[in-house]
């Protein structure tokens, strides 16, 4: 087995001595620690800590450069670095701020939601007359008739038409046209003055439109019917159609109102015939 060689211990003085130095670092610690929160805290402490300093490296205006010998050879000493002095920082007085008070919010007026129904207005009653009396009914005196002459009544006379000419009241007839046979539908007719004679030919024309037809036929150009007669062919057969027959003067003039027929659609009913008298 080899044997470790044991170190030499220290001398006890030496041991003590260091745990002196080591004690008296630590509170030098602490002192300067302690002096520096009490500059930093303490208001007016900077004052005690310049003269601190002054004191342990004093200002360049405290040594006398004037004795200090400049040997050749020997370079020139430089001048002392100032040190600047500590400017003690005035002391602000923190004032308290003042309180101001906060405004009051405008009070919160409420919402009426239910609305108040009008008073109903009485409405005004008319005011009645006071009911008068009837008067009664007095009879009055019926008049004393007249005697009338003897004799016949009187006849009214007729009414006077619109038109110079107006449909004789047998018209319009439907009758058989024989000679034709039954492929055959035509109208016809004739015109009669005051005296119910006929008027002179071609004094009138008759104007016949609609279903197809518009042509004027001269009175007087079918004197088969008489010397006023008039005739027109409408159609080849039987058949029920409606047109238009009016009364005119040679120059357009218009003599008789406008009247509306309807042919019919049988063999023996193939000629429709309308006549034409003066009124006045």
């Amino acid at each position: 087995m080899t044997r470790r060689k044991q170190q030499p211990k220290q001398s006890g003085c030496l041991g003590s001595l260091a745990n002196v130095v080591a004690a008296l670092l630590l509170l030098l610690a602490l002192c300067l620690g302690a002096v520096v929160c009490y500059v930093l805290t303490v208001p007016g402490a900077d004052s005690v800590y310049s003269n601190i300093l002054q004191f342990i490296s004093p200002s360049v205006e405290d040594i006398d450069v004037t004795q200090i010998e400049a040997r050749p050879g020997q370079p020139t000493l430089a001048p002392v670095a100032q040190l600047p002095t500590l400017t003690p920082t005035p002391e602000v007085a923190t004032l308290a701020p003042t309180w101001t008070p906060i405004p009051e919010e405008p009070s919160v007026t409420p919402i009426v939601f239910v609305t108040v129904r009008p008073s109903v207005t009485p409405s005004i009653v008319p005011t009645l007359p006071s009911r008068t009396p009837t008067p009664t009914h007095t009879p009055t005196p019926t008049d004393t008739p007249t005697a009338s002459p003897p004799g016949p009544s009187p006849t009214p006379s007729p009414t006077r038409a619109q038109y110079l000419f107006t449909r004789s009241d047998d018209s319009p007839r439907y009758l058989e046209n024989r000679a034709a046979g039954c492929r055959w539908l035509g109208i016809a007719g004739v015109v009669l003055d005051l005296n119910r004679r006929p008027v002179a030919p071609g004094s009138y024309l008759v104007h016949i439109w609609d279903s197809g037809v518009d042509q004027r036929v001269a009175v007087g150009s079918a004197p088969v019917y008489g010397p006023s007669g008039w005739e027109l062919f409408l159609f080849d057969s039987p058949t029920v159609r409606d047109y238009n027959v009016q009364l005119e003067s040679p120059n357009g003039t218009v003599v008789s109102q406008v009247y509306r027929v309807q042919t019919r659609a049988t063999c023996t009913e193939n000629l429709l015939q309308l006549d034409f008298v003066q009124n006045h």
